[in-house]
Formats: structure tokens, C-alpha cells, sequence
């Protein structure tokens, strides 16, 4: 199977989203009062800057449940790609019987790796929390650390419960996993032609039905798993028309600008996950035609895709120790601003969470990788019959009579190739 260079670089950038999403939130809340409105309030937008980060169409930039629905989506493309490809299932045998080890490896090395920096006393999100303003960050890491608790949330209960009080960004692990097995299932039953339209409607309505509140996200799955048998398009009119899409739906918030999806009878939090997910495949999509190959096959974005896993696992465990801490002494030593020690903190943080998730990604990850192949080996080809092996010597045979008659001059006949 051909690597999808612009899927991995379409990953990374969703890594960067979500990391700049919690860095926002941590240091610049007051951007967020539309888009995440249960984290502040409209009053605490004081500036220019705050009005930059909720200005709609720029959000999508840093909307963070938008990069979490396009990892979704781009799970549901990647797990079934081979599958369209050679149309056989028996490759979704081998991924489902890895997924688990290859998600929880790196789930409990990031696991212990917060407990470990809460247990050295490390954590500095109240009293960074105390200076922004943000209620999100200073709600982190109350409670003292417990080894036991974090032990069983790193081998079953983040990815089985989802969610883990040491590393909150991994509630999203619980619906990685069931939705790889739901895409596996799903696809494995999709019937050929206008019933798969129906197959779909009916694999929704039972995700709606049992998982009424993060139904959205399964389907991200199922969605993207389609993308890669949609018919591309070269038409740049068509794929302005699917990228203006991408902004508004990847955008949405609660707004004034987004009052007319009241029309759609859900509450806000499944709304605004139904939209990201639909901003989601159209962006995989225009990507599979194209459009952004420039920037998704660059060194940087292929690179952060190579990473991006770990980048996730990662950066809030270093976000609520190291970025808050720094935060913490420029605000107090250079008396600076809320905007700019916010400004100062970013780039630095990348810099720390791109170096721990390089080393993450050499041992945690490709530990999970190396394990879930040994103990789940590509099966051997099967020993064959008796009777294949019979037919065999027997087409053996016929093929040496022949030569031996054709090297003689003889003509062939079946007489002679008899017995």
C-alpha cells in the first residue's frame, strides 16, 4: 500500500492545532468565550488578540475539537485504505487484533510520564491560571498523585473509560479505539452500490442510538472511510466551494455567526462535533485532490506527522509543568503583560514538546508498534492440501511430457500425454 504522504502532513497540522488550542486557553482565554464558552466569558475578550482568536473564520486555526474530529476521520481513511485498495478483509483481522497494544503502549508511557512530573511537584497550572485568567488550566491536577490509580489508567482504564485525571487530552483514546473497531465491523458488512447509502444511514442511526452524545465522532470513522472511494476532482471551482466549507464548519462556535445551525435539532456540543466531523472530511478530501500538497508535503509538516501521535501524548503533561512554569517567572521577573508573556511562551513550548515527543516516538511508540507485530505476526500462508498438492504434481508431469515430445519433434497428442 502506498503511503499517503498528505495524510500524515494533514496530521501533523491537526497536532499543532490542538496544542496551540491549550495553549491559547491557558494563556490567552479570553479568545475562547465563543468557542469553548464553559471555559470564560465574553467579558474577558480585552484586547485585539482575543478578538484575533475568536474571530470565526481564523478559529479553525486553533479550534482544537476540529483537529481531534480530523484525527478521527483520518483513522477511518487510513485503517480501511488497504481494504479499498485489494478489497480483502482479512486486513482488518490483523489491525483490530494490534490496535489495542499499538494505542496502549504509548497511553501508559504518557500516563506515568504525568504522573512522574506531578509527583516531583512540578505542576504550576493554578498559579499560571491565577495570572491569565483561566479557569481551564488551573483545574488541572488537584488531587496528589496516586501510583496505583495511574498504573491502571495507563494499561486499561484511560483507553477502556476514557479518561485519565493525570493526562485529560486522552479521553479521545477510548473513542480511537471503538471506532476502529466499528469502522473494521462496518466496512466488512457495507454492501456494493445504493445499499451501502442505506448502510450507512442504518450504522449511523445505531451510533446515534447508543452513543448519543459522541455519536458524532464515530461516524468520523465511518466517514472517512468513504473518502478514499470518493471520486477526486480537479475542478477549482468545486474544491473552493469544499474549502470554504472546511472554514465555516471547522470554525463553528456559539457565536451570532453560527445562530442559523439552530436549525439542526441537537444540542451544542453535538452540533459543534457534527460540524467539525463534516469540516473534517471535506478538508481530507479536498487534500486527496490535491489542493494542499504544497504545505501537507513539506519537510516540517511530514515531519510533525511522523510525530504526531506522540506530539498528542505529550504536550499538556509538559504544557502544565514546563509552560506554566516559564509563564509564571516572565510574567513575574520581566513584568510583562498577559499577551505578551502568552506570546513569549508559545514558540518555547513548541520547542520543549516537539524534543520530548521525538524521544516519545523512538521508544513509547515503537515499542507499541514492535509489540502489537510480535504477539500479532502477519499470519503465514497456509500449508496446502494434499489434494493441491496432488493437481500440482500432476500439472508438473504434463508439463515435462510436453517438453519431452516437443524436443523430440512430435506432435502433441493426447494419447500421449495420457496417464
Amino acid at each position: 500500500m502506498q503511503k499517503d504522504i498528505s495524510a500524515d502532513g494533514l496530521r501533523g497540522l491537526a497536532a499543532v492545532n490542538v496544542l496551540l488550542c491549550h495553549l491559547f486557553l491557558a494563556f490567552l482565554p479570553g479568545g475562547f468565550a465563543f468557542i469553548y464558552p464553559d471555559t470564560t466569558t465574553p467579558g474577558a475578550m480585552r484586547g485585539m488578540v482575543d478578538h484575533i482568536i475568536g474571530f470565526a473564520p481564523l478559529s479553525v486555526l486553533w479550534n482544537g475539537q476540529f483537529a481531534v474530529c480530523i484525527f478521527f476521520v483520518l483513522s477511518g481513511y487510513v485503517l480501511t485504505k488497504a481494504y479499498v485498495e485489494r478489497g480483502d478483509a482479512m486486513i482488518f483481522r490483523q489491525r483490530a487484533s494490534r490496535r489495542y497494544l499499538r494505542l496502549c503502549v504509548p497511553i501508559f508511557g504518557s500516563v506515568m510520564f504525568a504522573w512522574f512530573v506531578m509527583s516531583m511537584g512540578w505542576s504550576h497550572a493554578r498559579e499560571a491560571g491565577a495570572l491569565s485568567g483561566s479557569r481551564w488550566i488551573a483545574d488541572f491536577w488537584g488531587k496528589p498523585p496516586d501510583f496505583l490509580e495511574a498504573l491502571r489508567d495507563g494499561l486499561y482504564g484511560t483507553v477502556l473509560g476514557g479518561w485519565s485525571r493525570f493526562n485529560p487530552t486522552l479521553w479521545t483514546m477510548k473513542i480511537e479505539l471503538l471506532g476502529s473497531m466499528f469502522v473494521f465491523a462496518y466496512r466488512s458488512l457495507t454492501l456494493p452500490g445504493r445499499a451501502g447509502v442505506l448502510n450507512f444511514g442504518v450504522a449511523v442511526a445505531l451510533l446515534a442510538w447508543f452513543f448519543p452524545h459522541d455519536w458524532p465522532y464515530y461516524t468520523a470513522f465511518l466517514a472517512g472511510s468513504h473518502v478514499g472511494e470518493a471520486r477526486l476532482t480537479r475542478s477549482k471551482p468545486w474544491l473552493t466551494v469544499a474549502f470554504i466549507g472546511v472554514v465555516i464548519c471547522g470554525g463553528f462556535d456559539v457565536s451570532p455567526w453560527y445562530d442559523w445551525t439552530h436549525v439542526v435539532p441537537l444540542a451544542d456540543n453535538e452540533r459543534k462535533a457534527l460540524f467539525d466531523v463534516i469540516g473534517g472530511v471535506l478538508l481530507l478530501y479536498v487534500v486527496r485532490c490535491g489542493l494542499l500538497d504544497g504545505v501537507l508535503q513539506s519537510r516540517v509538516a511530514r515531519f510533525m506527522g511522523r510525530i504526531s501521535y506522540a506530539f498528542y501524548l505529550v504536550h499538556l503533561p509538559i504544557l502544565l509543568s514546563f509552560s506554566a512554569w516559564f509563564y509564571v517567572v516572565i510574567t513575574k521577573t520581566l513584568a510583562l503583560g498577559a499577551v505578551p508573556a502568552a506570546l513569549l511562551t508559545i514558540p518555547v513550548t513548541f520547542a520543549v514538546v516537539i524534543a520530548a515527543a521525538v524521544i516519545f516516538d523512538r521508544t513509547f511508540d515503537r515499542w507499541g508498534i514492535a509489540l502489537s507485530q510480535a504477539i500479532f505476526p502477519v499470519p503465514r500462508e497456509r500449508p496446502r492440501t494434499v489434494a493441491v498438492r496432488s493437481v500440482d504434481g500432476l500439472r508438473r508431469r504434463l508439463r515435462y511430457r510436453r517438453r519431452r515430445i516437443v524436443e523430440r519433434g512430435g506432435d502433441l497428442d493426447k494419447r500421449e500425454l495420457k496417464g
